[in-house]
């Protein structure tokens, strides 16, 4: 017999609507000025700053699907438009014939220095228009990073870490 399964309370339907709905608001204030000072939307800047944060300044696109709770498609097509710019470059992964790595090139670091100043202000701004002041940001921050456990980043496979830095040694010591 399997164990009866308590049906969701009105208390657990209202509190996933409210988030959900917060949720939406803060990404629309947020991608709004981001698209206005910057071109780019909110997934764009959150891809760009993922790969760029990663330990090897590189990812699976499917790690940072994962990492972002996007859809693979979702991280794609953020990925070619910034790909178009000149801010990303995908490559195939030298240790599994099915994946792209993903790497932030200078022009998109670029973009991620001159909008990060931008995007906290975007933050803190959206923040203080809903009304939640530090003291209630904090208690966001509490109860909902261990739930999404958004200070672990993916971390790229080693054996693709490894060989990306031993393909490159030996390609620039075979030109030399």
């Amino acid at each position: 017999m399997s164990p009866v399964q308590e049906s969701p309370t009105g208390t657990d339907v209202r509190a996933y609507e409210a988030l959900a709905l917060f949720a939406r608001l803060l990404e629309t204030s947020v991608n709004r000025t981001l698209h206005r000072e910057f071109g780019i939307t909110w997934e764009e800047f959150a891809v760009l700053s993922l790969i760029h944060r990663s330990p090897h300044q590189f990812l699976h696109m499917t790690e940072a699907a994962t990492a972002l709770g996007f859809s693979r498609s979702r991280v794609t097509r953020a990925v070619t438009r910034q790909e178009i710019h000149g801010r990303v470059l995908r490559s195939a992964c030298p240790r599994d014939a099915r994946a792209t790595h993903a790497t932030v090139t200078g022009q998109g670091v670029a973009l991620l220095d001159e909008a990060d100043d931008t995007y906290r202000a975007a933050v803190r701004q959206s923040l203080t228009e809903f009304s939640i002041g530090v003291e209630h940001t904090d208690v966001l921050v509490r109860l909902l990073e261990p739930l999404c456990d958004l200070r672990s980043r993916p971390r790229s496979q080693l054996s693709c870490a490894r060989s990306r830095r031993t393909t490159a040694v030996n390609s620039s010591t075979s030109q030399a």
